[in-house]
This record gives structure tokens, sequence and C-alpha cells, in this order.
């Protein structure tokens, strides 16, 4: 996994997707000032506007909200409601945030705090109760997603005191997300019959790729795989799940939590990839590769295998939209394809490799002053469901108005009638991209509008075949790994890239892990047990 690549990715997605769907996922800046909206001004006294309808208030993060668009319009007239937008920029709505709870002008609500943010203002008490009971009357279609992806009780890391203070959010693509690539044309060209299933023929298939000469040129350029060493989670992570071990992350093994950094497989993994490395098998520059410079060499056929996002191995029309990897590279070359694995075998037929944990912050909190308005919060909670989860006003919101701005086209996507299928058009009719709670994708109902009907089974069997190797205290508040994180990632690091490259022996690898709990590594794997045991353990 790259380092930041939740943020990373979501942000390319919005730029990928041709009618710009998943705007509340993404996290990309804005310069624009801090100040209210489309002449719109701060809540007036009671949250009452002149003609005595509720006035519920919205973030405008990247200046594409437009009080008196198409969907705007209908959303007040369904819920009879009156709305304000305070625009900050992405970068600045934390600040602003804190600021307006510090100065006791508290907002009615906002969105993804991390976990111990969460705790925070609940120390500050600036948060209201949301009963579970309420979330489940008004917002059924959104409890419905949580569940598919945390469970029968999806309010379990928001959950304090037996009280709830948070609509958890998620990103859904991230539990099984990441997969590895290799490029079966390479495959055909060197001889291969079939995707590489062990370790030991994925070994044979870079091997290969590095000596075979896939490309065709006659050089020796090409390499087997690469990667960026900019986090752990990027180091080849499909090499260490054959070993069954899965560093940067806590899992559970037989009641006890660990971390694969410091597991005897971890070792065999680095031998794996130090032997590798000897043999020029891997790039040489993944020590200083950063996330664009990992795309660039598969675009420029220089690597056969990759680990990254499925979605990418795909077409784009058969899931975001847009261009991905897979479309850029087969405009090159006619043969091209992408054979798509979850994780090579190791010796004991382990594979998989690390995910994301959905539950990536704690999701939308309101303000305490709504604990005496039940009326308002519900509005909240229904204008959320309808807008994130009712195709009629997801619709309304996203396209505009149906026949008119768009319709569904032939292939099942939705296709933008002149003049909106100009981009500047429909923004100057303030159509597309906006979501009011700026959380809550589900990507199995969004991607509706965005692949084609004759592909969306290839995306559905491709993620299918993805592991949920997932950080099973992700959502917890651990104050002590908080506080040695970074050291601890970063001596990992350097100490992976010099077993790797042969820098350092791996007979230093016990060395290795004293040093790493010495360091703090064993106050945060008590820390972790105890969390595990008071949240997992009846």
């Amino acid at each position: 996994m790259f380092v930041n690549k939740k943020r990373w990715v979501s942000s390319a997605l919005a730029a990928m997707m041709a009618v710009t769907l998943l705007a509340g996922c993404g996290n990309g800046s804005s310069d624009q000032a801090s100040q209210p909206g489309n002449g719109s001004t701060v809540s007036e006294e009671g949250g009452e506007n002149a003609m005595g309808k509720p006035k519920l208030m919205f973030w405008n993060l990247d200046g594409n909200a437009e009080a008196d668009s198409y969907g705007v319009t209908a959303l007040k007239e369904k819920f009879d409601i009156d709305v304000e937008f305070v625009s900050v920029g992405r970068e600045a709505f934390k600040e602003k945030l804190n600021l307006m709870i510090a100065s006791g002008e508290i907002p009615d609500w906002w969105k993804e705090p991390s976990f111990p943010e969460y705790d925070k203002f609940l120390q500050q008490e600036v948060a209201a109760e949301v009963p579970q009971d309420l979330i489940e009357e008004h917002m059924p279609k959104y409890v419905a997603w949580l569940k598919r992806y945390l469970g029968d009780d999806p309010f379990r890391y928001v959950r304090r005191d037996g009280k709830i203070y948070g609509l958890p959010v998620l990103w859904d693509i991230g539990i099984d997300g990441m997969q590895l690539g290799f490029r079966e044309d390479w495959l055909k060209k060197v001889g291969i019959a079939k995707k590489p299933e062990t370790l030991e023929e994925m070994e044979a298939a870079l091997t290969a790729f590095r000596n075979n000469d896939p490309d065709g040129n006659g050089k020796k350029d090409t390499y087997g795989i690469t990667s960026s060493a900019e986090s752990i989670g990027s180091l080849y992570s499909s090499v260490f799940g054959a070993f069954d071990v899965y560093p940067s992350i806590f899992v559970e093994k037989e009641g006890k939590v660990v971390r694969g950094e410091i597991e005897p497989g971890a070792k065999q993994a680095l031998e794996v990839l130090h032997r590798w490395y000897k043999n020029e098998l891997i790039d040489p520059e993944f020590v200083v590769n950063k996330a664009s410079n990992v795309e660039d060499k598969v675009l420029t056929d220089k690597v056969g295998a990759i680990e990254y996002y499925w979605w990418a191995f795909i077409p784009g029309n058969a899931f975001l939209g847009g261009e991905q990897w897979y479309d850029k590279l087969k405009q090159k070359k006619a043969d091209f394809n992408w054979a798509i694995s979850p994780g090579v075998k190791g010796p004991e037929g382990k594979y998989g490799m690390a995910q994301y944990h959905p539950s990536f912050a704690s999701g939308v909190m309101f303000g305490k002053q709504l604990n005496d308005n039940r009326e308002k919060l519900i509005k909240y909670l229904q204008v959320f469901e309808t807008t994130q989860f009712d195709p009629e006003m997801y619709e309304k919101l996203n396209f505009g108005e149906k026949g008119k701005t768009w319709n569904i086209g032939e292939k099942g996507t939705v296709q933008f009638i002149p003049p909106y299928n100009d981009e500047k058009e429909r923004k100057r009719a303030g159509i597309g991209g906006y979501s009011m709670s700026g959380s809550f994708n589900d990507y199995d109902f969004q991607t509706t509008y965005t692949s084609e009907e004759s592909l969306r089974q290839l995306a559905k069997d491709t993620r299918a075949q993805g592991t949920r190797n997932i950080d099973i205290l992700a959502p917890f508040n651990k104050p002590i790994y908080n506080e040695y994180q970074d050291k601890l990632s970063q001596f990992t690091l350097q100490q992976y890239v010099d077993f790797i490259t042969g820098r350092q022996s791996l007979s230093e690898f016990d060395n290795y892990v004293a040093k790493w709990k010495s360091m703090g590594g064993d106050k945060v794997l008590e820390e972790a047990q105890k969390v595990y045991d008071e949240n997992f353990k009846n």
C-alpha cells in the first residue's frame, strides 16, 4: 500500500471519472476563503428562516455547491427546509471547525474526525448523542450498507458508554482493494502459459520479465516488479502474505495480537525479496520511488508485475469510469491484458495482501445543540440518507434533470445531453459532484451510473477474489501506539530497505526485532492486546 493511499486514490478518482460522481470521498485542497457560500449567512437564531422552515447547514469544501441548483432546490422542496452552505477549503476545514467550537459557535455537524479527535470532541462535550433507533428508522439503507462491511453491530466503533455520537463512515472498497497484477501479454511473450499461483512461479515469471526481453525492444531494460518505499505497507505485501504476515497492521492469531513486521515469517519474506533484488528482479529505484514514479514505470512498460487497486487492472468503464491503467496500456498494445491475483501462495499455501479497514475515520458528528432539537437532527438524517442512497435524489444532485441534462445511454452509463456534456455548462448549472454529507459513498450503488452493464460482472468477479486482511484495531483509540507509531514505522522502513538491498545482513533480523521492542514496540503490543481483549473477547 502506498503512503496515504486512500487520500491519493480518492482524489485521483474524482479527476478520472467523467461525471465526477464521487466528490464526497476526495481529499483535495482548495484555496478559497472561509466564508458563507452563495450569499447565505451563518444560521439565524433558532435555526429557522423567516418563513419558519428549519435551516440546515452544509459544508462547501470544494466550492462546487449551488444553493439554487436543480438538485438542491428539489431537496429543499422535498423536506420543506432552507439550506445554507459554509464555504471553506479542505485544508482549512479542521482549523475553521476548531475556531468555531472554541468561539462557542458550534456547527450543526462536521465530518470524518479521526478516532482520537472523536474522543476529544466528546471530552469537550460539544457533540450530540445520535440514538441508534433514530438512525435505523430514518437511515435504513445507510445502516444496511454499514452492515455489509462492519457486521451486525456497525456502531461498535463510535459507541461510548452505551451511546452513539457519530454516523460511521466507510471507504468500502478499501477492505479488499489491493491485488497483484501481472502483464499477461508479457507472460505469453516469455512462454508462461498461466498466471503465477505460487511464490516459485512468481519468481520464475519475474526472472523472465527481467532477462527475456518481454517488451521486444532488444534491450535488457525491464524489471519483474517495483514498488514504493514510502511506507512499510508499500513494500511487496503479497510476498509477506505468502508467509502469512502483514507488516504495518495489527492482526489476531490464536487470540494474540501481532504485528507482521516482527514475526518470523517476515524474515522469510525478506530473504525472498533480497534474493530477487540481488538477481535484479526488483526495480532498484523502489527505494526512492513515489507513487507517481511507480505509475510511470507501469505505463511505460518498465515492469511486469505490480501491487495496486484491482480496478486499475480492468477497463475504467467496468467500475469507476474514466481511464485506468488498463485503458492506457490497451491503447498502446492491442494484445495487452492484466492477469490479476489476490496474492501468490507460499510454502504452507498461505496468500493475501494487507488491506484497509473500511472505518478509516469516525464519521459524522452533530453539535450538542441538536440534543434539544430532535426534529432538526431527524431532518439531517433524512437528507443524508436520501442524497446518498436514494436514486432519485442522488441523480438530481449529481446529474440534474433527467431527460433535459442527462439520460442513461445504451451501455447503461450516464450520458449528458448537449450543452451539458460540457463540464463548464454543468458547473454553471450547479450540476455534479456535490455531496450534502461529504461522506457515505456506497460504491456498489454509485458505480451503477459509471459502469457499463456488460462489464459489471467483470468488476464483481475481480473484486470478489481479493483478501480482507485488515488492521483489526484501526478504529480504536490507541494513545501509546499513536505516540510511538512514527518512530517505529520509520525504523522498520529503513531496516527493511537495508535487508532487501543487502546493506544489512538478515542475520541481524532478531536484533532488529529486539530494538523495535525496546523502542516502544513492547508497550505498543501490550496496549494492542488490552484493546483487543476489551473489544473482541466476551
